[in-house]
């Protein structure tokens, strides 16, 4: 994935540290043996929001799903759990505010965002709306201000829109119907910037086992284990060229498809 070489006995993304912001993770998986994680959460007290430390654990199972595809393509990286999403898969706005924030003052290397606001695309955004989504895109700047690669999932609807996923100081991400972990492909669009696998992906499930996820939410991580990789080999690239490199890695993919021979 770039011209360094690599050191003896490094697994990918060894050295990156991802933020997962979703539902939780069940630590005690089988996929999780031998995987690094950290587990925090998203708790209220009266009228603010603050981050503290949790003792790990997913009732919806969307976010164990998702750290198992970090897993699975940055098997090094430091995978920190930030839950929060309720048992339902869903959160208030203010509490993906701030869980975003802490993780922009964390300076994690890369945020999974496999969640956002949907909006119906022919709707005119309301002051409910205009709100949250003003704040993220401020966040969604100061991330790469920062150095930090947010990584979100778009619509998986095409009637809707998805926030912050539309942002271009981020990396949004659609899915495509490839089984190969390795398929990306560049596709810039008003709602992403490249597809990933995303459908009957392979990943950890409630309970021990394992079943196949559609959707963004799964083509989201694909991409960001892909940049924990990235990360972890070329240390301190700007956002900008952290893109460039996906971009290069989804050119090469893309290559690789078209020499393959036709059935």
């Amino acid at each position: 994935m770039s011209e360094s070489v690599p050191q003896v006995g490094r697994r990918p993304g060894e050295g990156a540290r991802v933020a997962l912001i979703d539902s939780g993770v069940d630590g005690s998986h089988p996929w999780f043996a031998a995987a690094l994680l950290r587990h925090v959460r998203v708790e209220r007290t009266g009228d603010a929001f603050g981050v503290v430390p949790d003792e790990g654990g997913d009732q919806s199972g969307h976010g164990t799903a998702c750290a198992g595809i970090i897993h699975r393509v940055a098997p090094g990286a430091l995978v920190t759990s930030v839950r929060a999403l309720g048992p339902d898969g869903r959160c208030s706005r203010a509490a993906l505010l701030a869980a975003l924030e802490h993780c922009v003052r964390e300076r994690y290397a890369v945020v999974n965002l496999s969640l956002g606001i949907d909006v119906p695309r022919k709707a005119t955004l309301g002051p409910a709306d205009q709100r949250p989504i003003l704040a993220l895109y401020e966040l969604a700047d100061a991330a790469a201000t920062a150095g930090v690669v947010l990584v979100a999932a778009g619509p998986n609807v095409a009637a809707f829109r998805t926030y912050p996923g539309r942002f271009k100081s981020l990396v949004g991400v659609g899915r495509n119907c490839c089984h190969n972990l390795d398929g990306l492909q560049t596709a810039r669009t008003a709602d992403h910037e490249i597809l990933a696998p995303g459908t009957d992906i392979l990943a950890p499930a409630l309970g021990g086992g394992e079943r196949r996820w559609t959707g963004t939410s799964f083509a989201c991580p694909v991409v960001a284990g892909h940049i924990a990789r990235i990360v972890a080999e070329r240390p301190g690239l700007p956002v900008e060229s952290v893109k460039a490199a996906l971009h290069a890695l989804a050119a090469a993919a893309e290559a690789r498809r078209r020499e393959e021979p036709k059935p």
